[in-house]
């Protein structure tokens, strides 16, 4: 008797250390939980995105491939002046930032133009940036479909004898789920992409 009853203090402050220490990961929780992104957040409602298109070897790709991963995607073309080159340039840069967790993202460049980014140069381009970039192509009737899922605006424009398309500049950001998450813009920071990528990768 004398036994148990030196047992019950000890047991019962056992309890009660377990549960403060369970209450105190509920409050740290509370506070730091859902994470604080920097970058636009998408709309929970919105209709999920999707694209049908091939890689730059002829392989067929779906958002369903990279499963288990974080997926950039921006849409542009090869001749883009500006805009495509400085936002390719920045990802190279989160990439480099990302430390280990760069092996858990996939940055997607899928191009506006498929009649002159022909597949040899499309991989060329985005590679040239990071071997680990991927291209993607398609028909205009593919692309147009996947552009049309990411509220993504293009348009050919005539110039001269020749053309430019005028786009939009989202770069997009999924989750592992395949679930559309954040929505970058030209002036999103390096920064701001290392920050919500490491907390996708981790979530």
């Amino acid at each position: 008797m004398p036994a148990i009853t030196r047992r019950g203090p000890q047991a019962l402050a056992a309890v009660l250390g377990i549960l403060v220490v369970a209450l105190g990961i509920w409050v740290w929780r509370g506070f730091h939980s859902p994470v604080s992104y920097r970058l636009t957040e998408w709309p929970r409602g919105a209709r999920p995105p999707s694209l049908n298109l091939v890689d730059t070897d002829g392989h067929p790709r779906t958002l369903a491939d990279l499963r288990g991963k974080t997926v950039v995607l921006f849409f542009g073309f090869l001749r883009c002046p500006n805009a495509c080159p400085a936002e390719l340039f920045k990802l190279t840069l989160v990439m480099k930032q990302l430390g280990p967790a760069r092996d858990r993202v996939q940055v997607l460049f899928v191009t506006l133009d498929p009649e002159r980014d022909k597949p040899d140069l499309l991989r060329g381009y985005v590679t040239t940036f990071d071997p680990r970039f991927m291209g993607l192509t398609g028909t205009p009737a593919q692309i147009a479909a996947a552009a049309s899922t990411f509220a993504v605006a293009y348009e050919k424009v005539a110039r001269g004898n020749d053309y430019t398309i005028d786009h939009s500049t989202g770069t997009y950001i999924l989750d592992r789920t395949g679930r559309l998450r954040l929505l970058g813009a030209m002036d999103t920071t390096v920064a701001d992409y290392v920050h919500d990528l490491a907390a996708l990768t981790d979530d």
